[in-house]
C-alpha cells in the first residue's frame, strides 16, 4: 500500500472516529449556555463557571477580537461616528481627523471583520469592552431593562446590524465591561444593561454573552482545551474624587460629573476596590485548578495596569495570553517585548482597543497601512496561538505565534480563598 493510499485510510478512519465519538454529558455542544436569567440583580453571577462548550467537527478554531468599538449616533439621520477623542479637552491627544477612516472608524473595522468570516468564519467573538461610548447604554442605575426595555437605539444599529452577515452571523460574543461602559465620567450609567441584554430574548440576534461582571468557561476541542478568565479591570479607573484633578473629567468616581454611585459618591473607589480584591482571590483560586492546554484572561485594561499582581500570577501558573484593549490602537507583544509604559511579562498580551467607537490615539491611513484601528484573529491549536492583527481596511498588520507558558507549582498567597 503506498503512502498516499495509507494517508487516505488513516483520514477515513479518523474521520469516522470523530463522527461517532459521543460529546460528554457536561458540554453544551457549540452554544456558551446562559446561565439562570437575573431579575434584579446584575451580579448574581459573579464568579460562576458556565458550562463546558464543545466544538467538534464544525469548528474553524478561529476566534475574532474585538474592544473599544461602540461609536455614538448623535441623530437618527447622522451614521454612526467615533467619539472624537482628540478634542481640547484632550490636549495630549490632538491629532489630524483624517475624513474617510476617523469619521467611519467603527464601519470600516465591522466590514473588514465581514470580509475576513467569509473564508474564516470564527466559532466566537472575545469583545474586551468599551461597548457604547461616550459614556455607556444610554440608561440608569434606577431603570430595570427586563420591566422598562432595552436601549434599542443603541444595540440595533451600533451592535446588530453593525456585526452582522458571512461568518458573523450567528456567532456569540464573550465579553467585559470596560470603563465606559460604567459611564466612564460617572457611575451611575446603566452598566447592569451591559449584563441584562444577555437574556435579551427574541428582540436581539441572541449573540450577546456577558452574564457577569467576572466569570470562567472552558472552551474544548478535539485535541485540547482553553480555560477563559473574564475579568473586571475597572477598578483602575476609578480613583477617589477630586474635580481639581485634571484627570477628574475621565474617571468613573468623578467629583465632576456623579451625582450618585454604587451606594454613595464616597463608596465608588472602594466598591470597585473590593470587586477587584474579590476576582484576584477568585483568580487565584480557577487557576490553581485549570486542567485546560491553555488559561487566557480577557480583560478591559491591559496588564500594565496591574503589573505586579498579573507578572506575580501569570508565572505561577503559567497564564499564556491576556487579550485586553482600553489604549484606542491595536498591539501585539509577545513574552519579554516591552514599550514605553508596559513591562516584559511572562505572557503574551493582545491590546485590540481600536474598534473604532473612539478616535484612535494613533494616526491613520485610507489605505490601512497602521495600526490605529482593526481587530485581530486567533488561530487556535494544541501547541499554539496564531495571532493575526487586521487593520481597518482588513490588511494584515502582523503575525506571530504564542506558545504555551510554563507554569511553577508554588503555593500561592491567596490559596486559601474560596468563592
Amino acid at each position: 500500500m503506498g503512502f498516499g493510499a495509507m494517508a487516505l485510510r488513516a483520514l477515513a478512519v479518523l474521520t469516522s472516529l470523530r463522527t461517532v465519538q459521543p460529546l460528554p454529558t457536561d458540554c453544551s455542544n457549540v452554544v456558551f449556555e446562559r446561565p439562570l436569567k437575573p431579575l434584579t440583580d446584575p451580579m448574581q453571577h459573579n464568579g460562576q463557571a458556565i458550562r463546558d462548550v464543545c466544538f467538534w467537527e464544525s469548528a474553524t478554531r478561529h476566534v475574532m477580537v474585538i474592544g473599544d468599538w461602540g461609536g455614538v449616533q448623535y441623530t437618527e439621520e447622522m451614521p454612526i461616528m467615533p467619539a472624537d477623542h482628540r478634542s481640547h479637552l484632550f490636549p495630549k491627544r490632538a491629532r489630524h481627523f483624517v475624513r474617510g477612516v476617523d469619521d467611519y472608524a467603527q464601519h470600516r473595522v465591522a466590514v473588514a471583520m465581514l470580509n475576513l468570516s467569509m473564508y474564516e468564519p470564527p466559532d466566537y467573538v472575545l469583545n474586551v469592552g468599551d461597548n457604547f461610548y461616550w459614556g455607556g447604554v444610554n440608561s440608569t442605575c434606577n431603570d430595570n431593562a427586563f420591566l422598562t426595555g432595552f436601549s434599542w437605539n443603541q444595540w440595533g444599529p451600533i451592535f446588530e446590524q453593525m456585526y452582522r452577515g458571512g461568518g458573523l452571523d450567528g456567532k456569540q460574543w464573550l465579553g467585559v465591561l470596560g470603563n465606559h461602559d460604567y459611564g466612564g465620567f460617572k457611575f451611575n450609567s446603566g452598566w447592569h444593561e451591559t449584563i441584562f441584554y444577555t437574556w435579551a430574548g427574541h428582540h436581539s440576534t441572541g449573540r450577546w454573552f456577558t452574564p457577569a461582571q467576572f466569570y470562567q468557561v472552558k472552551v474544548r476541542y478535539l485535541d485540547f482545551s482553553i480555560d477563559y478568565y473574564f475579568v473586571d479591570t475597572n477598578v483602575n479607573n476609578a480613583w477617589n474624587f477630586n474635580a481639581s484633578d485634571p484627570k477628574d473629567g475621565h474617571n468613573i468616581c468623578s467629583e465632576s460629573h456623579n451625582s450618585q454611585g454604587p451606594v454613595s459618591q464616597d463608596a465608588c473607589h472602594s466598591w470597585f476596590e473590593s470587586l477587584w480584591e474579590v476576582q484576584k482571590r477568585w483568580l487565584d483560586d480557577r487557576l490553581k485548578l485549570s486542567k485546560a492546554d491553555w488559561q487566557i484572561v480577557v480583560s478591559h485594561f491591559p496588564p500594565e495596569y496591574n503589573a505586579d499582581f498579573w507578572t506575580e500570577i501569570g508565572t505561577r501558573y503559567g497564564i499564556d495570553l491576556i487579550i485586553s484593549g482600553h489604549r484606542h490602537y491595536q498591539k501585539l507583544l509577545l513574552p519579554g517585548e516591552t514599550t514605553k509604559t508596559a513591562p516584559a511579562f511572562p505572557f503574551a498580551t493582545i491590546i485590540s482597543g481600536g474598534g473604532g467607537g473612539i478616535t484612535s490615539d494613533r494616526m491613520p491611513e485610507l489605505k490601512g497601512d497602521d495600526d490605529a484601528y482593526g481587530f485581530f484573529d486567533l488561530f487556535l491549536s494544541r501547541s499554539s496561538i496564531r495571532v493575526r492583527a487586521f487593520s481597518h481596511t482588513g490588511r494584515l498588520r502582523r503575525s506571530a505565534d504564542v506558545t504555551p507558558v510554563q507554569a511553577k507549582t508554588a503555593e500561592s498567597e491567596f490559596a486559601t480563598y474560596r468563592i
